[in-house]
């Protein structure tokens, strides 16, 4: 039996649009993406504003063709980037010549409507305290059964080490022992949030809600961490199905808020590093009222006084009919 795929997405998003590909040109580019999500608060911890900037490192001599998908508002090349960027009207393009070694570098205006519902963690502010509440959970249906478990134990060994050193993950299959039932199983990916609010240090790994018995500006940095697995020796080989299935599971989701944009390189390493900050909105343009159109009081009089004259001729001509 098949467990779960590490690579397969367990939600529509992240990561965001319908992600990345990239074209058959006949050579198959290694990418490693590379991105930072700035997130702009207001003062009740609601997102105003998102920019992501996206590094792509991509190796391999020959043309390229990528497409990101995103909910775009606009999209410029960063300080140091070895090319451009084009826009579509829900996609960066990058398009070019890869002579070895390139790197492309943009910084995307996203939509935020559209763009903070695949943000992993959400900040809510109540009186005198800011709650961050991790928002990557999910459930999934999965298997349970008996199984051989030194095969699955290596397995999430193996597993862990890809994810840590950013090295291609795979899949597995397990030798079952007795006949699989189905099973809900409940996902999330740790959160690592360091930074301040209202000037008192935060340094915590979330995991569902965390009560910071403060309010004030908000500047904080979130990165997804890699699951725990847990002692390994000695399982049940139901014990170690159930464990190997958790692992596989939160990888796949890891790996979805690691690409917050898409990897045209599906097996490419990617990770992102989210930072949420209080900030001022911008202001509401202000609309220009026309200018009025006067008259001095001589012009005025001189109109008054010509409709008069009119008035009083029509008059007299209408009593000499």
């Amino acid at each position: 039996m098949s467990l779960p795929s590490p690579l397969t997405a367990l939600s529509p998003s992240p990561p965001l649009g319908t992600g990345a590909t990239a074209s058959a040109e006949g050579v198959r580019h290694r990418i490693r993406s590379d991105i930072r999500v700035h997130v702009s608060l207001l003062p009740s911890g609601v997102p105003f504003a998102i920019d992501a900037d996206q590094t792509l490192l991509v190796t391999v001599k020959g043309d390229y063709f990528f497409t990101i998908s995103a909910p775009l508002l606009g999209v410029e090349a960063l300080p140091g980037s070895d090319a451009t960027p084009g826009q579509r009207s829900a996609s960066i393009v990058w398009e070019g010549f890869n002579p070895l070694r390139r790197n492309l570098k943009a910084r995307a205006k996203l939509d935020a409507a559209q763009a903070a519902p695949a943000l992993p963690l959400r900040i809510e502010v109540h009186g005198a305290r800011t709650t961050f509440v991790n928002t990557t959970g999910v459930t999934v249906v999965a298997f349970r059964a008996d199984a051989d478990p030194a095969p699955l134990v290596r397995y999430v060994e193996e597993l862990r080490r890809a994810v840590r050193l950013g090295l291609p993950v795979t899949e597995a299959v397990a030798n079952i022992t007795s006949t699989p039932r189905t099973t809900h199983v409940h996902v999330a990916v740790p959160l690592r949030v360091i930074g301040t609010v209202g000037g008192r240090p935060v340094s915590a790994t979330v995991t569902g809600r965390l009560n910071v018995p403060a309010v004030g500006k908000i500047a904080v940095r979130v990165e997804p961490q890699v699951p725990a697995a847990g002692a390994l020796t000695g399982l049940s080989g139901r014990e170690a199905l159930a464990r190997a299935t958790s692992v596989a599971l939160a990888v796949a989701r890891l790996r979805q808020y690691e690409r917050f944009l898409g990897n045209p390189d599906p097996t490419g390493p990617s990770s992102t590093v989210y930072v949420y900050r209080t900030a001022a909105p911008p202001r509401p343009p202000v609309a220009v009222q026309p200018a009025a159109h006067s008259r001095d009081w001589t012009m005025t009089i001189a109109v008054a006084a010509g409709l008069l004259l009119a008035a009083g001729a029509g008059l007299a001509i209408w009593a000499r009919a």
